[in-house]
């Protein structure tokens, strides 16, 4: 009995056919006929009703079939659990609600780790937490502390949101801004910035956003264009001709904690330590 037959047999109990059960895995009609034959000699009963024309799945034969999917079922399982095994051993994954904080961990994981690739993605806070206990992701960054059995979690650091805006605005020379103070105005927006994506959009619903994808694409305009859009205090390199203006609302501020396994506690805490310190070397910040 082999596994290419049960597949065969879970395919003729889905499709009803051997016609069609054929084609849905990819091999003629006469060879899936002589696999059942084999595959029936193998169990050693009948677990199929033939007539001159057909072939269909017996009272028995549709037991098998469902024993069939879930045997299949299981091998695939089991078979997606050893590769991703295998690629944890290879790639760090982190996980984090926001970029920027994504950016500075990758970094610095990169000088410790550097026999391993560290790759980085941004999801919502139920998927890292999940991703966290399955082992999908080593690290997640998060907006709120996560309290796990087994899991350490350490405060990494604050962001704080600026509008960065040309400096002849109207508003260049306010030591501080609101959201309502621009709420109005056409602003540029980068799309994949996590937990930051609607704040700028609920605040200030009588704007027009201008949202772009490519990241090349906005920070060219960016540097370019007189449309304000935002920034961070994480990173604190001037782009000629702009300013940047704290935002005074209370949503503007984030708080961001980092977790992983208990084992992985000493690269934990050299994370949070070095967190702000990671940036200054950076030239953009624009959000």
């Amino acid at each position: 009995m082999e596994l290419y037959q049960l597949e065969e047999l879970a395919a003729l109990a889905e499709y009803g056919s051997i016609s069609k059960a054929a084609e849905s895995v990819g091999v003629s009609q006469p060879a899936m006929s002589r696999s059942m034959k084999l595959l029936e000699a193998d169990i050693g009963v009948p677990i199929f009703q033939r007539t001159s024309n057909t072939i269909e799945l017996n009272d028995t034969g549709r037991l098998a079939a469902s024993k069939a999917a879930e045997i299949t079922a299981a091998v695939r399982k089991a078979t997606e659990e050893i590769r991703e095994f295998d690629r944890r051993k290879k790639i760090i994954l982190v996980g984090s609600v926001a970029p920027a904080p994504l950016w500075s961990v990758i970094s610095m994981l990169s000088s410790i780790e550097t026999e391993k690739t560290i790759a980085g993605e941004m999801k919502d806070h139920r998927i890292l937490e999940d991703g966290l206990r399955s082992g999908t992701y080593r690290y997640v960054i998060t907006n709120k502390p996560l309290s796990i059995s087994g899991f350490a979690t350490a405060r990494l650091g604050e962001e704080n949101l600026m509008f960065l805006l040309p400096s002849n605005h109207r508003l260049a020379g306010r030591k501080a801004l609101s959201f309502s103070d621009l709420n109005g105005e056409n602003m540029l927006l980068y799309e994949n910035i996590g937990s930051w994506r609607e704040l700028p959009k609920r605040k200030m619903p009588l704007s027009k956003f201008l949202i772009q994808s490519d990241r090349d694409a906005f920070e060219e305009l960016v540097m370019k264009s007189t449309i304000p859009s935002f920034a961070t205090d994480l990173i604190s390199v001037p782009i000629e001709g702009k300013v940047t203006i704290p935002i005074s609302d209370a949503e503007a501020h984030e708080e961001f904690y980092i977790s992983t396994r208990s084992v992985d506690l000493t690269t934990l805490s050299y994370l949070a330590k070095h967190f702000r310190a990671e940036f200054r070397s950076r030239h953009t910040y624009t959000v």
